[in-house]
C-alpha cells in the first residue's frame, strides 16, 4: 500500500502541474496541517476529522479531497445573481426582499390576461426561472459549501477568503444584501404576496450553516463578518417563528413542515440557542408517527403526482433532522414508534420502488432521479447494520460526488 500511495502522490501530483492547478500541489504537502474544530450542525466533526487525518495514507481520500479542490478552483472567478438584480418588482417594492414564484403555477388560459394563475401540480413554469433570487441563493450554499469543506480538507486559505466574499455579498453588502425574511416566497400571481410555502425554497440553508461555521475558523473571516452574519441569522430565525409565513409553515403537515423543523433547528444551533433545538428533536419523535405509516409509507407524500420523487425528497429532510440530532446525543435513526414507525422503515419501503422499478401504485408523472436516491443510500449504508445498503449504493457510484463521499462514506 505503501508504494501504490507514493506512486498515486507522485502521479497527482505531476497531474496537477501539467493542468496548471499549483494549489492541488500545495495540498498534498498541507493535508497534515492541523486547525481550529468548527461547530457543526449537519455532519459528524469526529468522522470528518478522521477522513481528514487518514488523507494522506488512503488514496481514495486523497482523489476525492484533490476533486473537490479542484471543484473549489472552478468557483474562484464565480459570482451569484443578488437579490436586488431580479427583472421583476417585488409586491413590497424593496429590490433586497427575496422573492420566488409558485413552482406549479401557471396562467390561466381562459382569462385575457392569465391571472389568476392555476395549479398545475408536479409541473413546474419555466417562466418562474425569470425571477433569480432562488437561484442566486442556491449558488451561494452550493458555492460556499463547496469552498469552505475544500479549505477544510486543504487548509487553502484562498478558498475561504472567496467563500467569506460571497457571504458578505449575500447577508451583509449595502448594496447587494438580502433582507432576513422570505415574505414573497412563491407567489402567485394574482392570489397572493407570497407564501408559507416559500420557505422550502432555502431547505439546503443547514449545509450553509456548516460551511459558514468552517469559515469562522480560517483567517478570512473575522470578528465583525462573523458577527454580522450571526446577527443576519438571528433576525431570520425570529421571521421564522413568528411572522405569518413562517407561523403558516409550520402548520403544514407534510414534508414542508419536516423541513421547516430542520431549517429551523439549525438555525438555532448556529444562534446558540440548543434549548431550543433539543426542544424540535424531542418533538420529532411525535412528528415521525404522524407522516410514516407503520409500513413505511409516508401518506402525505404519496398523495402528490411525483409520489416516489417526493417520498425521497421528505426522507432526506428526515436524514438531515437524524443526523442533527444525533450531534446532540439524541437518536432519531433508530427511534422507532410503538407501532413500528420509523425512518428506517419509510427507507425500507421506498428503496425496492426507487432502485427495481417494481411497479408503483401511485403516480409518478415525471422521472425518478436516481442521484437523489445515492445521499439517502449513502446515508443508511453508514448509519444502519444492513450489508444490503452498502451493495446497493455500489450500483448507484456513478452519482457519487467527492463532497458526499467525504462526509459519508469514509
Amino acid at each position: 500500500m505503501g508504494d501504490f500511495l507514493l506512486s498515486f502522490m507522485k502521479d497527482t501530483v505531476m497531474k496537477c502541474l501539467q493542468k496548471g492547478f499549483p494549489v492541488l500541489l500545495m495540498l498534498v504537502l498541507l493535508v497534515d496541517v492541523s486547525a481550529q474544530s468548527p461547530k457543526l450542525y449537519s455532519v459528524s466533526l469526529k468522522q470528518v476529522a478522521a477522513v481528514k487525518a487518514n488523507a494522506k495514507k488512503d488514496p481514495l481520500i486523497l482523489k476525492d479531497i484533490i476533486s473537490l479542490s479542484a471543484k473549489a478552483d472552478q468557483l474562484m472567478d464565480k459570482k451569484i445573481i443578488s437579490v436586488v438584480e431580479k427583472k421583476v418588482a417585488t409586491p413590497c417594492g424593496n429590490p433586497h426582499e427575496y422573492m420566488s414564484m409558485a413552482a406549479y403555477f401557471w396562467p390561466d388560459p381562459s382569462k385575457p390576461n392569465g391571472i389568476p394563475y392555476i395549479r398545475k401540480d408536479g409541473q413546474r413554469n419555466p417562466d418562474n426561472d425569470k425571477v433569480t433570487d432562488h437561484k442566486g441563493f442556491d449558488d451561494l450554499i452550493k458555492y460556499v459549501t463547496t469552498l469552505s469543506w475544500a479549505y477544510y480538507f486543504t487548509q487553502n486559505e484562498s478558498y475561504a477568503k472567496k467563500g467569506t466574499e460571497l457571504c458578505k455579498f449575500w447577508f451583509m453588502d449595502t448594496a447587494t444584501y438580502m433582507l432576513p425574511n422570505l415574505n414573497h416566497g412563491q407567489v402567485i400571481m394574482g392570489i397572493d404576496t407570497g407564501r408559507g410555502i416559500g420557505i422550502i425554497d432555502i431547505h439546503l440553508v443547514p449545509e450553509l450553516l456548516d460551511a459558514i461555521s468552517i469559515l469562522e475558523t480560517s483567517k478570512s473571516m473575522n470578528k465583525e463578518t462573523a458577527k454580522g452574519i450571526h446577527d443576519w441569522f438571528e433576525q431570520f430565525l425570529g421571521w421564522l417563528q413568528t411572522s405569518k409565513n413562517g407561523q403558516e409553515e409550520y402548520k403544514t403537515k407534510n414534508n414542508h413542515k419536516t423541513y421547516y423543523e430542520n431549517l429551523t433547528a439549525a438555525i438555532a444551533l448556529f444562534c446558540g440557542k440548543e434549548a431550543k433545538a433539543k426542544e424540535i428533536f424531542h418533538n420529532a419523535k411525535a412528528l415521525m408517527a404522524s407522516q410514516i405509516e407503520p409500513d413505511g409509507k409516508q401518506p402525505l407524500e404519496l398523495e402528490r403526482t411525483n409520489a416516489l420523487s417526493y417520498s425521497t425528497f421528505h426522507l432526506k429532510a428526515w436524514f438531515m433532522l437524524a443526523t442533527q440530532a444525533e450531534n446532540l446525543g439524541i437518536d432519531l435513526w433508530h427511534y422507532q414508534t410503538a407501532d413500528g414507525r420509523s425512518i428506517q422503515k419509510a427507507f425500507d419501503f421506498l428503496l425496492p420502488y426507487a432502485m427495481d422499478k417494481i411497479k408503483f401504485d401511485y403516480q409518478q408523472i415525471g422521472k425518478y432521479e436516481e442521484k437523489d436516491l445515492n445521499y439517502l443510500l449513502t446515508r443508511a449504508a453508514d448509519k444502519y447494520s444492513d450489508a444490503n445498503y452498502k451493495v446497493r449504493a455500489a450500483k448507484l457510484q456513478q452519482y457519487d460526488t467527492p463532497l458526499q463521499n467525504l462526509l459519508y462514506k469514509y
